[in-house]
């Protein structure tokens, strides 16, 4: 036997002489040890066993042993071994003998990975699935890879009933991996805490790998602790320091919100007391309120009967007065409806006169644009006319003087020209008769140089009147061009009338398309207001459905949640069977194995709840598990720990149904007991044996009845009061407490379902909603929309009015300039006709002046 020091010892002169070996220690610290060295040659693999009570771990001292040892090793596709293939390991040296190549090292790969080895890279590939065979030339790959590990003589190493242990694992190309112990499945964790501190495992110094001896003595002081920690046995132990700490880590987390809630609900109590306070000083003052009303309603009611009888009074007054107007009532009516028509035909008849007082309004003001205007024109042609009259007679008058002047003129000129003639005969008979005559001559050629002056001016004279003449000529022509400017004005302004009046006139029609419209848009304006108040409504409806739903939602969940906590706890369940149900202080063991209680698999109405319950008793609380040794052990540990007793029932225990014929029931019975209640097939041969003779009665009185006629049967009244075939009666009191179990399933049932409709109920009032919604923003939308439209279609119209008016006045300005052009051309007419010269006289003048 080896002390803790000496293994260390061993195990330290041990990596100092053999640093070239892979080494499989499998160790149990204050017991013999066994090696297992896996010795890596060029051509062979040597496998090594020996006993740790050696001296010294050399090749010339190792023997058998009969403790814990590699039993054998079996690969199935696991990397080259394609065929299944098992290692049967003897005690002593064994060899791995081969070529390279040919797959020695993924022995050591295999008994790494069967470990719990979960680094690919570690077992030389690139993922977990490349230990899987993969094919060669005429094998097809597989899609599985199983290793299985076998040790033997492991009770004492392992602290197990198995002499053997198998530890097998399979992985799967789709990533799947299994753990097995002894054929059962395991987890990883499992494995890990199987083989802990016995130096096997992925990671331990079980595995030695050539350079990772050297590694370790070159390592971290830290790194190389783990080793001796191994060793010495502690890694459990630090492990489940470490867990231990984790757990009280989380459970002071959970005393602080612990800590929390109860802050919380001391915050919240205070309150509450505060508002019972309040509540209680609310009732005294409502109770002193309820005594002043009544005081103040007593005298309100004396005041108002004082009233009453006062307006009696009047009443009975106002009625005389009434019957006195019933009489006169007819003749007003008749008087009112004559005032009626004469008022509705007067009305109509202010309707027209306001209309014509409009129209006429309307004439005046363009009459009086007319006039003022025409009055302007006329002013400004009256100055004109007066001027061009003056001018006419100015001209006239000088004219005429001019005349008379000219037949003087030349009157004096013909006599002149008649004197000068005789003169020159006279002077030509004289220069024949004399030259004394030289003299006279001279004075009569003065006499005609005067007269050619004479007529020089008359010439003058006439040229002026001519001028003058030409002048008014002139205008007149103008008058003659201004009446030709004033037709085609008048032609002009006529199609501008024509124009303006075709406008004006589709103004008035796209008016009335707009003023026709316009009630249309009104009514889907109040269509859409109401579908919308329909839909908020509806919304509303919706809303108040919804959080009624929640709030119902919300207490039935409470109360299915409190009746789960106390299921859960193991409320009114023995001492025993609620610590069976937490696992007697090792809940990894024994809680995978339990399968329920037995009442929570039963099902039974209301009515009959109490009653079964009764009768099955202690059985309720049955604790149905999944073997025999799991019972058995759950047995040893209540009565180790002395946690109080409980009754379990061993899954192949049950017995099979037997297919029991219910007879016919009794006169004065309620129900079967076994009739009335519902499991599982499983079950069903159970319960013909625990109820099959059990009846059901109403009260004591009709068990008493019915005992002597079948004696052999068990009565249960449906208060729970029992009479067994013995003439034992039980029954009394519960303590005012229902904790009855299958009224609580039942409960918890009916929870369940109608908390499962609420749920779906407030889902869909919740969708409801969430449509109404979706509804609202688009009527919200349409109704902005339709607004803006009518608003659109309201400016339009104004606009159209604006233009309408604007139509309008150009239409009634283009008719006063239509009237004013044509009475400018009377105007220009009347005054052509008026200063018109005589034609005799301006034939002689122009005559006159041709021939100057």
């Amino acid at each position: 036997m080896l002390s803790r020091a000496e293994d260390l010892r061993f195990i330290s002169l041990f990596l100092n002489n053999w640093r070239h070996i892979m080494l499989c220690y499998f160790s149990k610290i204050a017991q013999d040890v066994v090696f297992l060295c896996l010795i890596p040659c060029r051509v062979s693999i040597i496998v090594v066993t020996f006993s740790s009570s050696l001296e010294s771990p050399s090749p010339s001292n190792f023997s058998a042993t009969t403790i814990m040892y590699l039993k054998s090793l079996s690969l199935h596709g696991f990397k080259s071994f394609a065929d299944k293939t098992i290692f049967e390991f003897s005690q002593g040296v064994t060899g791995i003998v081969g070529p390279n190549g040919c797959g020695k090292s993924n022995v050591v790969d295999a008994v790494r990975w069967v470990l719990g080895e979960t680094s690919a890279k570690a077992l030389r590939g690139g993922e977990m699935a490349d230990v899987i065979f993969n094919g060669a030339d005429k094998r097809k790959a597989h899609g599985m890879a199983e290793v299985t590990l076998t040790l033997a003589d492991c009770e004492q190493a392992l602290k197990t009933e198995f002499n053997e242990v198998s530890v097998t694992r399979r992985v799967y190309r789709d990533g799947k991996s299994e753990y097995l112990i002894n054929g059962t499945r395991c987890r990883l964790r499992d494995i890990g805490e199987l083989f802990m501190d016995t130096g096997i495992g992925r990671s331990s110094y079980s595995i030695m790998e050539q350079g990772k001896i050297d590694l370790l003595l070159s390592a971290r002081p830290e790194d190389r602790r783990q080793v001796f920690e191994e060793a010495a046995g502690i890694t459990k132990s630090k492990k489940e320091k470490k867990e231990a700490l984790r757990k009280l880590e989380y459970t002071e987390g959970n005393l602080l919100r612990v800590s929390d809630v109860l802050a919380e609900q001391n915050r919240r109590i205070n309150s509450l007391k505060r508002q019972v306070s309040k509540a209680r000083r609310y009732q005294a003052l409502a109770k002193d309120v309820r005594v002043l009303d009544t005081h103040l309603s007593h005298r309100l009611y004396e005041k108002l009967t004082g009233e009453r009888e006062e307006l009696t009074v009047s009443l009975n007054s106002l009625e005389k007065q009434r019957d006195v107007i019933e009489v006169e009532m007819p003749q007003h009516e008749a008087a009112v409806v004559n005032a009626r028509d004469k008022a509705q035909a007067l009305d109509a008849e202010l309707s027209g006169l306001r209309q014509r007082l409009s129209d006429k309004k309307n004439a005046i003001a363009v009459a009086k644009n007319r006039i003022a205007f025409n009055e302007e024109r006329k002013g400004e042609l009256g100055e004109r006319l007066e001027q061009n009259k003056n001018e006419i007679n100015e001209t006239d008058s000088s004219l005429i003087e001019q005349q008379e002047t000219l037949q003087q003129s030349q009157a004096a000129l013909e006599e002149l020209e008649k004197r000068i003639a005789e003169k020159e005969a006279q002077a030509e008979e004289r220069r024949q008769a004399s030259g004394l005559l030289a003299k006279e001559r001279h004075e009569v050629e003065n006499q005609l140089r005067r007269a050619r002056a004479e007529a020089n001016a008359t010439q003058n004279i006439i040229a002026s009147a001519q001028a003058k003449i030409e002048s008014a000529l002139s205008q007149m022509e103008g008058n003659k061009d201004r009446m030709k400017q004033l037709v085609e004005e008048s032609e002009r302004l006529r199609g501008e009338q024509t124009k303006a009046v075709a406008e004006r006139d589709q103004f008035v029609k796209l008016l009335e398309e707009h003023q026709k419209a316009l009630p249309g848009l009104e009514e889907a304006l109040e269509k859409t207001k109401r579908e919308f108040e329909e839909v908020r409504a509806s919304l509303d409806v919706a809303r108040k459905t919804a959080a009624e739903a929640h709030r119902t939602l919300a207490q039935k969940s409470s109360r299915l949640e409190v009746l789960k906590q106390l299921v859960a706890s193991g409320e009114g369940l023995q001492k025993g069977t609620q610590a069976v149900l937490k696992g007697l202080n090792d809940p990894d063991l024994i809680k995978p194995g339990l399968k329920g209680l037995l009442g929570a698999q039963l099902k039974a109405p209301d009515e009959y709840a109490v009653a079964v319950e009764s009768a099955l008793d202690r059985y309720l609380q049955a604790i149905i598990v999944r073997d025999e040794e799991l019972a058995d052990v759950i047995v040893e540990r209540l009565l180790e720990g002395k946690k109080g007793m409980a009754s379990i029932i061993p899954e192949s225990f049950l017995p099979a149904s037997k297919g029991t014929q219910i007879e016919a029931l009794p006169e004065g019975a309620s129900a079967w007991a076994l009739d009335v209640v519902k499991v599982d097939a499983k079950f069903v041969g159970l319960m013909e044996k625990l109820l099959s003779e059990v009846l059901i009665v109403p009260d004591r009185a009709a068990a008493l009845k019915l005992r002597s006629g079948y004696p052999e049967l068990i009565f249960v009244t449906k208060s729970g009061e029992i009479l067994t075939p013995e003439g034992v009666l039980r029954g009394g009191s519960s303590g005012g407490k229902d904790n009855s179990v299958l009224k609580r399933n039942n409960e918890i049932n009916a929870l369940s379902a109608e908390v499962g409709e609420l749920a779906k109920a407030e889902e869909t009032a919740q969708r409801e909603i969430l449509t109404a919604e979706e509804r609202t923003k688009e009527l919200r939308e349409e109704l902005e929309q339709a607004k803006d439209r009518l608003q659109r279609h309201r400016v339009e119209e104004s606009t159209l009015n604006g233009q309408l008016k604007l139509a309008k006045r150009e239409a009634d300005s283009i008719d006063s300039k239509v009237g004013n052009n044509q009475w400018e051309r009377e105007e220009l007419e009347g005054r052509e006709k008026t200063a018109t010269i005589p034609a005799g006289l301006e034939s002689r003048i122009r005559e006159r002046i041709r021939r100057r």
